[in-house]
């Protein structure tokens, strides 16, 4: 009865985003009404597919079988398997959808009357319904079209402000990107089914050779890690993600690019199987340097949108050391530590949606209210936008991993899963795992200082200009939507075994090892703290013991603090007549030490320039800083100029207007393929 109403919820909640999608289109001439149909059927469809998804990993076991489309034809068949993997992303993806569907209630409102909310909502819609179906693909011809449709989609949604041409080039680049990354995952599957003739997910790799695997693991790499951003393939996703209206950034860097996660797991992981220490080495290198640069990068963003962007490459990194982690420990036969760090690894994908999703919403409450995302020309928004104020320092506080938020939890555990793994007798190993301790300290060291920056010169002080000092918080239905990601934010901080629970089936699924128990050391389970190799943390109990603290603090106040007296009076100025918002620190001016010690990396640039008046009384001082991209100035940007190059060449040489050229490159191309078919 449970599979058969596992099924039954999941099919209504793809009907329901099919009917809202055509709502849309049907609606479109009619904003506002059409912005409450579609979003309300997005949230029932959300709630849905997320009771769907936790009745899934609560109970039913094996997999759940939901045809779509059956047909006699081979390939044709769409049909979804729900496993408890799926089921664990499709949970995240519903939680993200209800509340960016929430947020978009009040955050659509600015475009009433100026654009095509109709035709932005279907976009909004069939995104989803692409990355459920990506979720939920049986066989690899139907996560082709899933991923390809994900794609296109998610295209058009980045250049839906289509007027700037920065959003058209960022769109251009994404496009570009993407397919790449999907010629290498086509490739891959091609080669899977030369050898098992199949193309099921669920279904046997034995018949693979060994050399085979490897190179379809390189393509996997290639293909998945340039949809997650990781580097040095993350070049479209800090161009992109600002590009694209606030809500669907928040879908794209929340779940979007955990498809990618999501596709190294199942392909990698459950069909192809670990089978070298170097798979898993290969993804904790690429992760040690997507952490660093990527926050490093970030911490050195005015834009708030590109910061959070770069700051979706850190994590990108985290993640994929803690499933290097997992893949090195299978390999050599560690089930225990190569299911703890799956479940890091996974667990801190789940976080990172909630939190990045909740700064991405963040992000576009302060565009909302102010038409900027310079965080050089914010100050103070904490006096007119109190509450959003305190949810961004709450995703501040998480995506910092401070204690008690979920960030730190996730993270924790991918420390512990690496020093279980160190052990006498293998230096090689032992090496890399202590340079990603290392680096997830810097990383993490970077982060706290990169928020730190965005909250406090965004949010904190004077306005910067007077039109931000006048401006009001927020429709309350959007600080809804950011609030209710906050408190889980908090609550899978505190009480952070429930959901690991629900993680270790998973891991329990695929590699037959559960260590929920290993992690208990409690009664009760809100109560439970983590215990593994002779460490033990308990968040509930540091989150009470804070509370405690901060009340003797305040009491002790009181006490001893004689009889309370308010006084206002301004801060002193230094001699000046009064402070101003130029006397504060910029973001420039915070980052600037951070670029001065990595100055290899930035490769920061100044100009001083006098305008105005006499050379010794200038009217003012223009100081501009800049830093340049070393992966685009001497990786993309050569390598465009040169196929660029070639394909001007090849455009004279080949398309040269004769019907008998084309009609020889016909028959050549005829030939070759006849002889493929015949030898391979």
């Amino acid at each position: 009865m449970g599979a058969l109403q596992i099924e039954n919820y999941i099919q209504m909640s793809v009907l329901l985003f099919t009917i809202g999608a055509l709502a849309a289109l049907a609606l479109g001439k009619r904003d506002r009404l059409c912005n409450l149909v579609s979003n309300g059927i997005c949230i029932a469809s959300g709630l849905l597919l997320m009771v769907a998804s936790v009745m899934k990993l609560l109970g039913a076991s094996g997999l759940i079988q939901i045809g779509l489309l059956r047909s006699t034809l081979p390939f044709l068949a769409l049909e979804m398997k729900i496993d408890n993997l799926s089921a664990l992303f499709l949970m995240v993806l519903s939680v993200l959808v209800v509340c960016v569907s929430i947020y978009s209630i009040g955050y659509i409102s600015h475009y009433y009357g100026k654009r095509k909310v109709g035709l932005f909502n279907f976009l909004y819609i069939t995104f989803i319904l692409s990355m459920i179906f990506v979720f939920t693909s049986s066989n690899a011809v139907f996560f082709y079209i899933a991923w390809e449709a994900m794609s296109l989609l998610s295209y058009f949604l980045v250049i839906f402000e289509s007027e700037r041409m920065e959003n058209q080039r960022a769109g251009t680049l994404y496009i570009v990107m993407t397919h790449i990354a999907t010629a290498f995952l086509l490739i891959g599957f091609m080669i899977i089914y030369s050898y098992t003739k199949s193309f099921d997910l669920f279904g046997s790799s034995d018949a693979i050779p060994d050399t085979a695997k490897n190179i379809i693991f390189i393509l996997f790499v290639l293909g998945f890690g340039t949809k997650a951003g990781a580097i040095p393939v993350h070049i479209w996703l800090p161009y992109a993600h600002p590009a694209a209206p606030s809500n669907v950034s928040a879908l794209m860097s929340g779940i979007m690019i955990k498809t990618a996660i999501y596709g190294l797991i199942r392909f990698v992981l459950d069909f192809l199987g670990v089978q070298h220490v170097w798979w898993g080495a290969l993804l904790i290198g690429v992760g040690i340097v997507s952490a660093v640069l990527g926050v490093a990068y970030a911490l050195m963003e005015q834009d708030i949108k590109r910061l959070l962007a770069y700051s979706s490459v850190e994590n990108i990194g985290i993640i994929l050391i803690g499933l290097g982690v997992s893949f090195t420990a299978l390999a050599q036969g560690n089930e225990t530590v190569g299911a703890l760090a799956l479940i890091a690894s996974t667990l801190h994908a789940v976080n990172h949606t909630f939190f990045k999703g909740g700064l991405f919403l963040g992000a576009g409450s302060v565009h909302y209210a102010t038409g900027t995302k310079d965080i050089e020309k914010l100050g103070g928004l904490i006096k007119s936008m109190p509450i959003t104020a305190l949810l961004v320092l709450c995703f501040s506080l998480a995506i910092s991993a401070i204690v008690p938020f979920n960030g730190f939890i996730s993270e924790w555990l991918t420390y512990q899963s690496i020093f279980a793994y160190i052990s006498p007798g293998q230096p090689g190993t032992n090496i890399l795992f202590i340079l990603a301790v290392a680096a997830l300290g810097l990383a993490g060291a970077l982060a706290a200082a990169c928020f730190v920056k965005l909250f406090g010169i965004s949010f904190l002080g004077l306005p910067r200009s007077e039109e931000i000092s006048h401006v009001e918080e927020v429709p309350v239905v959007m600080n809804a939507g950011m609030g209710i990601l906050a408190a889980l934010c908090l609550l899978l901080g505190t009480f952070p075994l429930v959901i690991i629970r629900l993680i270790d089936g998973v891991a329990g699924e695929l590699i037959g090892r559960s260590v929920f128990d290993q992690l208990q050391g409690g009664f009760v389970i809100t109560w439970y703290s983590m215990d593994l190799t002779g460490t033990a943390i308990s968040p509930f109990e540091i989150l009470i013991a804070l509370g405690v603290l901060t009340l003797l603090a305040l009491l002790a106040i009181r006490v001893y603090g004689g009889k309370y007296i308010e006084r206002k009076y301004g801060t002193w100025d230094c001699g000046f007549e009064g402070i101003n918002s130029r006397m504060q620190y910029t973001a420039t001016g915070f980052s600037k030490p951070v670029k001065i010690v990595f100055r290899i990396l930035f490769r920061p640039s100044r100009k001083t320039e006098a305008i105005g008046g006499t050379d010794y009384y200038p009217d003012r001082i223009e100081y501009k800083v800049a830093s340049e991209s070393i992966f685009e100035k001497y990786v993309y940007l050569p390598a465009y100029s040169r196929v660029r190059t070639f394909s001007r060449k090849a455009k004279f040489l080949v398309q040269t207007g004769s019907i008998h050229n084309y009609l020889i490159y016909i028959f050549i191309t005829i030939l070759v393929l006849m002889a493929y078919n015949r030898f391979v």
